[in-house]
């Protein structure tokens, strides 16, 4: 089955915030973010039952070079990868 995708209004924020952030650090670190995340969202397009269930829909990878999981929730009603967030592993939840 071939799989679209889609991130919520808070993914995309999270994702540009911190594509922003890397590229105020260093020029060409937020284009590494986001070639990064795109090339893992790819790999859960191709099989999005292979990263674990971490709740009853949710699933998440963890990137490599970047503190950030993905967390998706499968669709299949309308063949679509949600992404719901993009969250950042070494910030306090409670402090957003």
């Amino acid at each position: 089955m071939d799989y679209f995708f889609q991130f919520t209004p808070k993914a995309k924020k999270e994702f540009i915030d911190a594509y922003d952030f890397y590229e105020e650090q260093i020029f060409g670190l937020g284009d590494k973010f986001r070639r990064e995340v795109y090339y893992f969202v790819s790999l859960i397009i191709k099989n999005p039952l292979s990263y674990p269930l971490k709740s009853k829909k949710l699933r998440e990878v963890v990137l490599k070079k970047f503190p950030f999981i993905i967390i998706y929730r499968i669709e299949d009603t309308n063949s679509t990868i949600y992404v719901s967030s993009i969250f950042h592993t070494k910030r306090n939840p409670k402090l957003k």
